[in-house]
């Protein structure tokens, strides 16, 4: 994955969720070591293939898409050690995910921003890609005078912003945070809550003269350190508490609005509407708006790597409890239809609220030289049998030929609940 950042030219790494994103020649260099050793395991001294097997143990996380499965000729003693390997570095993996905000430092003066930019990827694993010349501005490389130390991400990418005349966009369509030429507005409404920004963004009385009745809405942007990747934010609309500024409570209207909010990866925020009551006539703003929301985010990812897009017959591929099968991918002018089943453990309500959120992992299809082609043309739930879920991705005006990438597939290994809470005072009323 690379981003070019301002005017620089500079291939930008970045971290991703749980392991450093390779470019091309990183990944060529990593998946050769993997290979060393894995062959190394097998080796004729217990000495080496020991050392083989704490060899790719440290490689780290990265190093497990590049995991073979080897074949039944393999002897037994390369198969435990291989799935020792690959059982520590998918711990390894979760144990890595921050669900708290990143902290950044970069301190220094005269520093170009086309750096700043690289060391806040580096130091918070969010992807930022440079938009000022896709939308027709100019993309200068300023001179910045910087204190920052151990501020969280938004923090700091918000002292960057200010002195470097840009505009933070979380609704890119590319999972990154995007930037914009201007300035930073100094009247909004904004609230900080650890790896999440709230802003409240809207708030609107209606009447509809021919009910004779009132209601409100509200409007609020949640966004995301991009690294996170959240899969569903539920609203407890039950725990909601709003008045205006006579102490009047003012009831949601919970059966105009759905309290779960599936969120993709495609953008890094959701916008989140709550229908409530309308305020009485003489109250000016309110006093409190105060909500409390469980989001539903990945602790760990499973990479699964097809070799082949072009199957003949469904290929099924294991990861502990979850498997994914690639049933085939069907061509239909400019647009390749690729069919996915996913087969999740578990039952019960909770199980059915982690499903929705199934509905935002990514895959990409890539070549054997390593260069990419997202996942760009929307996607449809097929089938909902029990622990199955069925999808068809589409591809639009993909290069080539199917045979000519492989699929890779990521989804969440376990997902965990965290708290969202956050509170506005003295809101304007319109």
């Amino acid at each position: 994955m690379r981003r070019l950042v301002g005017t620089s030219g500079l291939l930008v790494m970045v971290l991703a969720t749980s392991s450093v994103v390779l470019g091309q020649t990183s990944d060529a260099a990593l998946g050769d070591r993997v290979r060393q050793l894995v062959e190394e395991l097998d080796a004729s001294k217990m000495e080496a293939r020991q050392a083989a097997e704490d060899g790719l143990i440290k490689l780290g996380p990265p190093a497990l898409p590049f995991l073979p499965e080897l074949p039944r000729s393999a002897s037994a003693e390369q198969k435990q050690r291989l799935e020792r390997v690959r059982n520590a570095l998918r711990d390894a993996a979760d144990s890595q995910a921050n669900l708290g905000a990143s902290k950044v430092t970069i301190a220094g003066k005269g520093l170009r921003l086309s750096e700043v930019l690289r060391q806040l990827q580096k130091q918070s694993g969010n992807l930022i890609t440079d938009l000022r010349e896709p939308e027709g501005a100019e993309a200068t490389n300023p001179a910045l005078d910087l204190e920052i130390r151990d501020k969280p991400f938004f923090e700091a990418l918000d002292e960057v912003a200010r002195k470097a005349d840009v505009v933070p966009n979380p609704f890119t369509g590319d999972g990154s945070i995007g930037l914009m030429a201007g300035k930073l507005p100094g009247t909004l409404l904004v609230k900080d809550a650890g790896p999440f920004r709230v802003t409240f963004t809207q708030i609107a009385v209606v009447r509809d003269l021919q009910t004779n009745s009132a209601s409100a809405t509200v409007q609020f942007a949640v966004a995301w350190e991009p690294r996170l990747r959240p899969m569903l934010l539920q609203i407890k609309t039950d725990e909601l508490k709003i008045q205006d500024d006579q102490g009047r409570p003012i009831e949601p209207q919970v059966m105009k609005e759905s309290s779960e909010v599936v969120l993709r990866p495609d953008n890094s925020a959701v916008e989140v509407n709550l229908t409530l009551n309308a305020p009485d006539r003489s109250a000016k703003s309110l006093a409190t708006v105060k909500v409390r929301a469980d989001i539903t985010v990945p602790a760990g990812l499973r990479t699964f790597r097809f070799p082949t897009l072009d199957v003949k017959a469904a290929v099924v591929q294991k990861q502990g409890d979850i498997a994914v099968t690639l049933e085939g991918a069907e061509v239909d002018e400019q647009v390749w239809k690729v069919h996915v089943v996913l087969e999740y453990p578990g039952e019960g309500p909770a199980f059915e609220s982690y499903r929705q959120g199934l509905f935002n992992n990514r895959l990409w299809l890539q070549k054997a030289d390593g260069s990419r082609f997202e996942h760009n043309g929307g996607f449809s739930n097929t089938s909902n049998d029990g622990g199955k879920l069925g999808f068809e991705y589409l591809f639009v005006d993909a290069p080539g030929k199917p045979a000519d990438y492989q699929l890779v597939y990521e989804t969440p290994s376990k997902v965990l609940t965290i708290p969202l809470e956050f509170e506005f005072k003295d809101v304007p009323l319109p």
